[in-house]
């Protein structure tokens, strides 16, 4: 990957990870993130407020980026964020527009060096992604959730979806309910595909 691009998108993670204030509320770790979201043998789901804002996360789980043998299984922590502590592939549903719409692709969950705290990023790949010049060659779609424990309950701050290479700027984050429930709901079983991962 270019020095230009993995300079902007490990400064995204910096930036958002400086973003993080506690205040009443408790911020998970990045190992603690990690153990909630391998509740399930197969993954997890993390559904927002509202019910219609769901990602389903699997560290188990391989698409065709983390299959290729140019990027690989540890494509995050080697080629983009280095404290990455674990990696997997996502599935995500929400409304936009008035619209369902889905994006599937990596996540990983990495820990700020000096708080600890944890952050989830999400990065939509394509079927193509099998070559760092195919990954560079196309923008696309990333966003990031924090969770914290609170007095009111799991909250999850969350990010809009942006640009991976055209965002400027500093992703805003939402603070909304959430839980987390074991196994994927996102994709119910009688709807997925035998083929690759999302």
């Amino acid at each position: 990957m270019s020095d230009r691009r993995r300079i902007r998108i490990t400064a995204v993670a910096a930036c958002l990870f400086c973003h993080i204030v506690p205040a009443s509320a408790e911020v998970l770790s990045g190992h603690e993130l990690q153990n909630l979201l391998a509740v399930g043998l197969e993954g997890t789901t993390i559904i927002f407020q509202g019910g219609t804002d769901k990602v389903f996360f699997s560290p188990m789980l391989k698409n065709r980026l983390r299959s290729s043998p140019e990027l690989g299984a540890d494509f995050l922590k080697e080629k983009i964020i280095q404290n990455t502590l674990a990696e997997g592939t996502f599935i995500t549903t929400d409304v936009e527009g008035g619209k369902w719409r889905t994006i599937s692709g990596i996540a990983g969950i990495a820990a700020d060096t000096d708080s600890g705290h944890g952050i989830l990023t999400l990065v939509q790949t394509f079927p193509g992604d099998t070559s760092i010049k195919a990954f560079e060659k196309r923008d696309r779609l990333y966003a990031v959730v924090i969770v914290e424990d609170s007095a009111n309950g799991v909250l999850c701050r969350k990010s809009r979806w942006e640009r991976l290479f055209a965002f400027k700027g500093e992703p805003k984050l939402t603070t909304v309910l959430c839980e987390f429930v074991a196994g994927n709901t996102v994709v119910p079983a009688t709807a997925r595909s035998k083929g690759d991962a999302p």
